[in-house]
C-alpha cells in the first residue's frame, strides 16, 4: 500500500485526541453515525467477519463490534492502534486490532466485508491498495470506500477553509495531490475485478450541524462495491 511515513507522523501527533468528542477528530465522531448508517442500509453486518482498513482509534470499528460484527481494524499508526486497544478494553469489546499495512495480511484471510473510509487519499498508491483489497476478497465481499474528490471545490473546502481557515480538522491533515476523482477509482475497482454499485455525495448541512448523504459528489463522496467472481 506504500505506507508514508510522514502521514503516520502526522496522526501520531494527535494520537490521544481520538476520543476526544470536541478534539482533532471531533469531525469524524461527527460522521460516524452517516458511516455506520451508511453500510447498514445496504448490508446486513450481524455475524460478518469486516475488516476495517485505516481504522484509527477505533470509531467506527467499535460500533461494528457492537452491531455484532466480527471486526478486524488494522491501522499504521501504534500509538493509534495502542489507543484504539485501551478504549476497546474499557467498553468491553472484542475487535483484532493489528498494527501495520493490509499488505501485512496473507491473501488467505477472506472477509466478508472491508471498509476504506478517510484512507486513499493518505496512501501514496491508491492502485495498489484496491488492488490488496480485491485479493483480501471473495465472490460477492461488499467493499465501501469514501474519500475526496480532487478538484477546485475539494481544494478550497478540503485542504484550504477545512485545514487553515476554520481549523475544523489539523493543518496539513491532506495533500491535495492525494485526492481522487471518483471515475479514477472506479476504473482502478474495475481493473480489480470488482462490479461498482453506488456513488454517493456526503455533505454537511450547517441548518442540522450534522452529514448527510447527497448526490453532490465534488467534494466527499462514497463509493459501494462488490468483488465479481
Amino acid at each position: 500500500m506504500n505506507i508514508d511515513e510522514k502521514e503516520i507522523e502526522n496522526f501520531d501527533k494527535n494520537a490521544f485526541e481520538w476520543w476526544n468528542k470536541k478534539g482533532a477528530y471531533r469531525v469524524l465522531h461527527k460522521l460516524n453515525p452517516l458511516r455506520l448508517k451508511y453500510i447498514m442500509e445496504r448490508y446486513d453486518i450481524k455475524g460478518k467477519k469486516i475488516l476495517d482498513i485505516g481504522c484509527g482509534g477505533g470509531l467506527l470499528a467499535e460500533e461494528l463490534a457492537k452491531e455484532g460484527a466480527i471486526v478486524t481494524a488494522i491501522d499504521a499508526s501504534k500509538k493509534t492502534i495502542d489507543i484504539a486497544k485501551k478504549h476497546a478494553k474499557e467498553n468491553n469489546l472484542k475487535i483484532d486490532y493489528q498494527c501495520g499495512s493490509i499488505d501485512d495480511l496473507e491473501d488467505k484471510y477472506k472477509f466478508d466485508c472491508i471498509i476504506c473510509f478517510e484512507l486513499v487519499e493518505h496512501v501514496s498508491s491508491p492502485n495498489q491498495l484496491i488492488k490488496k483489497i480485491s485479493s483480501l476478497s471473495k465472490e460477492n465481499t461488499n467493499i465501501f470506500i469514501s474519500t475526496i474528490n480532487r478538484n477546485i471545490q475539494s481544494f478550497v473546502f478540503a485542504k484550504i477553509l477545512a485545514e487553515y481557515i476554520f481549523n475544523i480538522i489539523p493543518k496539513g491533515t491532506h495533500q491535495y495531490k492525494k485526492f481522487i476523482k471518483p471515475s479514477e477509482l472506479c476504473r482502478i475497482f474495475e481493473k480489480n475485478n470488482c462490479e461498482i454499485k453506488e456513488i454517493n455525495g456526503m455533505i454537511f448541512d450547517p441548518f442540522l450541524s450534522d452529514f448527510r448523504i447527497s448526490s453532490f459528489t465534488k467534494i466527499n463522496y462514497f463509493i459501494y462495491a462488490k468483488k465479481n467472481v
